[in-house]
């Protein structure tokens, strides 16, 4: 089912639901009202023929000369007839036009029995009411309280009986047309709304289905297609560009890996092409014990560098999902400069490196010895390799604000500053550096990079070219640590 289907149905749904709600309460209320008008109208003109009739304490008197009725109760309801019933089921009075149906209905009632009241009564019974055959009737009976049968004039009786009554058909026609009125109206409403939400839901969702078929149309390598942005500054145009930010951040992968591949199989053929051209020379002719051993150490050689090259390829080929953290302890980070200290190419330079030490007694960091070392190792290795011997070498650390910073600082030729951007991308090597012959892969700085994002802390350089480079490793500072457990920790 489409989206534009399924969003249809589900406010049509809600507008049919509120739509019978509505017509059911209001349908309800209205004829609840007709119901108690018909009533009320009713019961009106009875208490009215009621209250026409004289009650004295021997007989009821009912005198139409002296009373002029005349309800006038004749509206879309239909008249309301009545009659008067004394003595012996004799009626006395009844409406002008009377309905002959209601007539008979009336002469058909049994004869009432005479039921003394109080004193203080002037009105016999509570009206009753009777709904039967299409008609609703309602009669009340009025007696004398000590009637006393001696010989009456004609308007003198012991007791009166009041019967009103109305055919339902006219309130029934309203209730029906009430009825086909709560029930088409919204039923007209619900079609239209149901043809325009059609229409609207349509119109709204087409970009939408527009970027679907742009994006199908896109195919796996093409990342220089964009969806078409409407700039209508709603959530569409916000899906649109969304979209477009992860198809360029797809592109900027996408090129970048192949930029890797090339970059790593230029390096990886250069170790390889030495390996054999170097054994296809070798097997040419036989030769000394002392030739082979020359040969064989310079294959190992290669070797190890190829070795290298790979483990580097697929460190930095592991995504940070795959990776697994390492385990990180604290260890004092004097003492371990210092050991680390002799690791570093003393015997050419040993007199240009400066040590500079600002870090409170028992400072601390939380790190992979092993992964640091690798880092600054890194680090020191560069700063021989692009500085001239005789220059000075400064190896930095000291504490700020809860971090610890390590920094390498040399006095070489510096990176310029289009270049220092590019530094920490693998196989990235400067135009300067190749001039010069300076040996390297490209691959030792964004190693180094990517393990100082590993140990949660960051790695950037500052240089200018003809000045040298200073490139710092800050890392949080772990809790100071009390001088014998740091020792401990860090053995």
């Amino acid at each position: 089912m489409s989206l534009t289907n399924r969003v249809c149905i589900f406010f049509l749904t809600a507008l049919g639901v509120i739509l019978a709600v509505y017509s059911l309460v209001f349908y309800s209320i209205t004829s609840q009202h007709i119901h108690s008008r018909f009533d009320d109208e009713l019961s009106s003109v009875l208490k009215s023929l009621v209250a026409a009739a004289e009650v004295e304490e021997t007989e009821v008197k009912w005198q139409p000369l002296e009373h002029s009725i005349d309800f006038g109760v004749h509206n879309e309801f239909g008249a309301v007839h009545w009659v008067v019933i004394g003595d012996d089921g004799v009626i006395v009075e009844r409406s002008r036009a009377i309905d002959q149906e209601f007539v008979s209905r009336v002469e058909g009632l049994a004869a009432f029995t005479s039921i003394p009241l109080g004193p203080d009564v002037e009105t016999g019974l509570a009206a009753e009411t009777t709904v039967s055959d299409g008609w609703v009737m309602m009669s009340r009976q009025v007696a004398a309280p000590r009637p006393v049968r001696l010989l009456r004039e004609l308007d003198e009786f012991d007791q009166l009986k009041v019967v009103v009554g109305r055919p339902t058909a006219p309130r029934d026609a309203i209730l029906f047309r009430l009825m086909l009125l709560v029930t088409l109206l919204p039923l007209l409403a619900w079609s239209i709304a149901a043809l325009m939400g059609q229409w609207v839901v349509r119109k709204a969702l087409r970009p939408v289905a527009a970027m679907a078929e742009q994006a199908q149309a896109i195919s796996g390598a093409d990342f220089d297609s964009r969806l078409t942005n409407t700039n209508s500054h709603d959530e569409l145009a916000e899906l649109a560009t969304a979209f477009n930010r992860l198809l360029g951040r797809q592109q900027e992968a996408f090129n970048q890996q192949r930029r890797f591949a090339g970059e790593a199989a230029h390096e990886l053929r250069t170790p390889l092409t030495v390996l054999l051209g170097q054994i296809d020379v070798t097997l040419r002719r036989p030769r000394s014990d002392s030739e082979y051993q020359t040969t064989l150490s310079m294959l190992r050689n290669k070797t190890q560098s190829l070795q290298e090259i790979v483990e580097s390829l697929l460190f930095l080929a592991r995504s940070d999902r795959d990776s697994s953290s390492p385990a990180l302890r604290c260890f004092e980070l004097l003492p371990w400069l210092e050991s680390q200290q002799s690791t570093w190419p003393l015997e050419e330079r040993g007199s240009d490196f400066q040590m500079e030490i600002s870090l409170p007694e028992g400072a601390s960091v939380r790190a992979t010895p092993a992964l640091l070392a690798r880092v600054i190792d890194n680090l020191v290795g560069n700063a021989v390799k692009y500085s001239e011997p005789g220059s000075p070498i400064v190896v930095r650390a000291f504490q700020e604000n809860d971090e610890t910073f390590i920094q390498v600082e040399d006095s070489g030729t510096g990176i310029s500053e289009e270049d220092v951007s590019k530094l920490f991308d693998p196989f990235f090597r400067s135009d300067l550096a190749r001039r010069r012959g300076i040996a390297g892969t490209g691959l030792g700085l964004a190693i180094a990079s990517r393990i100082a994002t590993t140990l949660g802390g960051t790695l950037v350089c500052e240089s200018k070219l003809g000045s040298g480079s200073c490139f710092t490793l800050r890392l949080p500072a772990a809790h100071t640590l009390p001088t014998e457990v740091s020792s401990a920790l860090s053995k």
